[in-house]
């Protein structure tokens, strides 16, 4: 499959989980080259909120958090949820990354840290699928401080050649560590997010479409000649 143009499209996205028996994939909006559906059972993706299109931009702004102090030692916070995406025609995925971004504030000897993964499954075939993990381990300063992270996958190479359809499928855990009395600990998670990156299919012509052209070309060339005697 011949990529010609690539354009860049940020969306920030929820998460991915596997489909239930009772629940309905239904579309949740249209972008510029791609659709976006969700499962409407997953929890874990309703936990998300409101999930808002703009072109191919899907985002949502969630408000999870995790907080220790007093010597509770480590509390942790985990969520798993998912979105579908499918290529409209003439376009096929040729990036996916993912940005995170939230707030943290420590005291003492608190400490926070963020783990994710993003799986990314062919949605017409399983076993086309790949992983990749983010682990913060930055998230030392004290005081309240912002913080973001982003990861993502190359899909032009010929694992994903012909795919259309994806699921995203994003598992995020958030630490947040008091180990004495005197440390407080808290992490939130305000944005989860990601930028997709499609091309424009380039239909090659068939080699007898090539011929068929240059016979009436060669024709053409033919009937001039015959004009002039």
């Amino acid at each position: 499959m011949n990529k010609l143009i690539k354009t860049s499209a940020i969306f920030a996205i929820a998460l991915l989980s596997p489909a239930i028996a009772n629940s309905a994939i239904v579309l949740l909006g249209s972008g510029d080259t791609v659709d976006f559906y969700y499962d409407d059972a997953d929890q874990g993706t309703l936990d998300y909120g409101t999930l808002q299109i703009s072109g191919d931009t899907i985002f949502a702004t969630p408000s999870f958090g995790v907080s220790a102090a007093n010597a509770e030692g480590t509390n942790i916070f985990q969520n798993i949820g998912s979105i579908f995406v499918e290529a409209k025609d003439g376009y096929s995925f040729s990036s996916i990354d993912i940005l995170e971004s939230g707030t943290y504030q420590t005291t003492g000897n608190g400490s926070v840290d963020l783990t994710a993964s993003l799986q990314v499954i062919d949605s017409d075939n399983i076993f086309t699928n790949a992983t990749n993990f983010l682990d913060i381990s930055d998230l030392t300063l004290s005081g309240t401080n912002a913080w973001d992270a982003s990861f993502g996958y190359d899909m032009s190479t010929a694992m994903w050649d012909n795919t259309s359809r994806i699921q995203l499928t994003l598992n995020n855990t958030l630490f947040a560590t008091s180990p004495d009395a005197n440390s407080t600990a808290v992490i939130n998670q305000t944005l989860a997010g990601s930028s997709m990156g499609m091309s424009i299919n380039t239909i090659p012509v068939p080699a007898a479409l090539w011929l068929f052209g240059s016979g009436l070309i060669g024709l053409a060339g033919i009937a001039r000649r015959r004009d002039r005697v």
